[in-house]
């Protein structure tokens, strides 16, 4: 069983929606830091995960100065009716929205590829699955090759 991480620094602050939270930064090494901010009134917790070369281009260590430089940068931000947190320290990057519910289907349908929708590259590529007809995890296969092979986006390379 993997040891239990234990937190190495925790700090109370007033964050932009005015409600006080409790930011716990853990200690992860090699992958990074986790850090954890947790809204007692709302009963909700954030994360955010900031890899070793984020830390490192950030200039940050685990000396409790730079720890608490990292808690001080967290502040919480509403996008696409979801709560996150992130860090004013340019080199921490924030969380990647990933679109869920009814936004999945609105993120697929606005999504362009080369000239064309999303939908319509998939409506191509699984009619010429049906056509090739591999069977099980070839079928993946296959799909995974058409598209890469197929990419609207890959730049095409003249030989001469």
């Amino acid at each position: 069983m993997p040891a239990k991480k234990a937190s190495v620094f925790t700090h109370g602050k007033k964050l932009a929606d005015g409600d006080m939270y409790i930011i716990t930064i853990i200690d992860m090494e090699p992958a990074g830091l986790l850090v954890k901010a947790y809204n007692q009134s709302s009963n909700a917790e954030y994360t955010l995960s900031p890899t070793e070369s984020q830390i490192s281009a950030a200039g940050l260590s685990r000396s409790e100065a730079d720890l608490t430089s990292l808690a001080s940068s967290i502040d919480v931000y509403t996008t696409s009716d979801r709560t996150f947190i992130s860090s004013s320290l340019p080199a921490i990057k924030d969380q990647k929205v990933i679109p869920q519910g009814e936004n999945v289907a609105a993120f697929i349908e606005s999504t362009t590829v080369g000239g064309e929708k999303l939908p319509s590259l998939l409506a191509t590529a699984l009619s010429e699955l049906c056509k090739a007809k591999p069977a099980g995890l070839d079928a993946v296969r296959w799909l995974g090759e058409w598209l890469l092979a197929n990419n609207p986006n890959q730049p095409h390379v003249e030989e001469a």
